[in-house]
């Protein structure tokens, strides 16, 4: 029991709301408080007193209250409340007024009315619902009319419960049943290409596509050269003659350039060091060579014309006499066809060792058609020399890709899957656990690299299985008798399965929806 202290602060709304925080304790004890002279009572108002006894009745709660006030007493009594001067009567008489009511009267019948206090006028109860509240609120039922609601709640509990099991007796027992489907053995052949131009499988023209090896081959050889070449052999020598521009000595010194200033420029140095007279126009000799040597150095008279750095302000030059001596030899040099002839060597041997190294990467079942093999990507090709450079050996070092076509049969088993379903019966359909695909025989490769080849293809086909109708006709049906019947009407390799449960059924259930089916594992014939 909760008991809930009230102050004379607290109305109807409030004790409405601390009603709705009990929890777990359906009984409350309301204890209002003395009011003074000055105050009003709490609960004087008939009105609130019925709005308290609807909030207990909504929450399913049992108010009493614990007041001295007469007037409140009365009213309260009326509506059916039980009612105490102090908490310990209440304490001491509350759970028998909960548990029986029988120490108190039972409220006015409907119609008459009610003195409130002593000396208060008669007041008529609100309403037919209130004094219906009322009544029953303050009526004991008898002990016998308690118990024999219970019975009859436990004698209808185990009443349903029967009836529950005999439905399910009926209706929930099930079935399920094993079908062995007849079976049959397919084998086709059929010719496939394999095209290393494809990128996807062409179903119209019975072609696959190769899959393309590659490995990373390297080798170095040399070979004599055959060409030749011109090479300088000597510069050009003679003289020049300086002429002095201005009034003061001019050294030359050695190595002083000159050039010519019309064609192609050519350069040449003083071997040793010359004085030039301080008299403008004074002259002087002075031996020359040519800087690159050659016959482009065998210059014609009055061609070196310019002297070449800070004495060009001081100084005139000129070759009065031709130069000569300039000349070439003839040399071992490198040919463009020794390049060629170099390169297919190499390449002879990287097919070689790349043929090896590609058949060390066939998974089972592939193979390497030999005239399949190319060169892929360069990554390196390096001679020692180039066309028409003096060299008596030319050397190379190629480092390549090469690529060949190696067949997978497996790419064919979608060619094969459609002619092995073309060749299917009606009534049956292919098993697909039983699918084996084989290469056969290597037929040929032409030219462009295209490998022709047999593959044969295994399946087991299964007939298939209407079961609509046959298992509406067995519903309810002893299981041997059902079995026959299946086995008669469905094209079976063997009498199906029935596990019907529960075991003493005996029956197929009468439930299409209870009974399921099963397709055992097909196996080869």
């Amino acid at each position: 029991m909760e008991t809930i202290y009230l102050s004379p602060e607290d109305d109807i709304v409030s004790i409405c709301d601390r009603l709705n925080w009990v929890q777990g304790r359906p009984r409350v004890l309301l204890v209002l408080p003395a009011a003074s002279p000055a105050e009003e009572p709490l609960l004087t108002s008939w009105l609130d007193l019925v709005r308290l006894r609807r909030c207990a009745a909504a929450l399913r709660l049992e108010v009493g209250l614990v007041t001295r006030d007469g007037e409140v007493a009365a009213q309260a009594r009326a509506l059916g409340f039980p009612v105490f001067g102090n908490e310990r009567d209440a304490a001491s008489r509350l759970r028998r007024w909960w548990r029986g009511r029988r120490e108190w009267r039972r409220p006015t019948r409907p119609g008459a009315t009610v003195r409130l206090g002593e000396g208060g006028e008669l007041k008529s109860l609100p309403d037919v619902a209130d004094r219906r509240e009322m009544y029953r609120r303050m009526a004991p039922r008898p002990s016998w009319q308690r118990w024999l609601w219970h019975y009859v709640a436990i004698l209808l509990f185990f009443l349903t419960m029967a009836l529950l099991v005999i439905a399910a007796a009926y209706t929930v027992p099930g079935a399920t049943i094993t079908f062995y489907p007849e079976v049959e053995r397919v084998e086709v052949v059929r010719q496939i290409v394999a095209d290393p131009q494809l990128e996807s499988v062409s179903f119209s023209g019975a072609s696959v596509p190769g899959r393309r090896l590659s490995v990373t081959v390297s080798w170095q050889a040399e070979v004599q050269t055959t060409g030749g070449a011109d090479v300088p052999d000597a510069p050009a020598r003679g003289t020049v003659v300086f002429v002095n521009r201005q009034d003061s000595p001019v050294t030359v010194p050695a190595g002083t350039r000159v050039s010519t200033s019309a064609g192609a420029r050519q350069l040449f140095q003083t071997v040793e060091a010359t004085e030039v007279p301080g008299v403008r126009g004074a002259t002087a000799e002075a031996q020359v060579v040519a800087i690159t040597p050659g016959p482009e150095g065998n210059v014609g008279a009055n061609l070196i014309n310019r002297v070449v750095g800070a004495l060009a302000v001081q100084l005139d030059v000129r070759n009065l006499d031709p130069l000569t001596g300039g000349g070439v030899r003839r040399v071992a040099a490198v040919a463009e066809e020794d390049r060629e002839r170099l390169r297919s060597q190499v390449l002879q041997h990287l097919q070689s060792m790349a043929t090896a190294e590609l058949e060390a990467l066939l998974e089972p079942g592939e193979f390497l058609a030999r005239d399949s093999l190319r060169l892929g990507d360069v990554l390196q090709e390096t001679y020692s020399r180039f066309p028409g450079e003096q060299s008596e050996r030319l050397a190379l070092e190629l480092r390549a890709e090469m690529e060949g076509t190696a067949v997978d049969a497996s790419q064919a088993n979608g060619l094969i899957y459609e002619t092995l379903a073309e060749a299917i019966k009606p009534g049956y359909e292919l098993v697909p656990e039983s699918l084996q695909f084989r290469a056969g025989d290597v037929l040929g490769v032409d030219e462009q690299g295209r490998v022709t080849f047999d593959m044969i293809g295994e399946a087991n086909v299964a007939a298939t299985l209407a079961l609509d109708e046959p298992l509406q006709a067995i519903t309810g049906q002893q299981t041997d008798v059902a079995m026959a019947y299946l086995y008669e009407r469905l094209p079976l390799r063997r009498y199906p399965e029935a596990r019907v449960f529960p075991g003493w059924f005996g029956r197929i259930p009468y439930l299409p929806v209870r009974i399921q089916t099963e397709i055992a594992a097909v196996e080869s014939p």
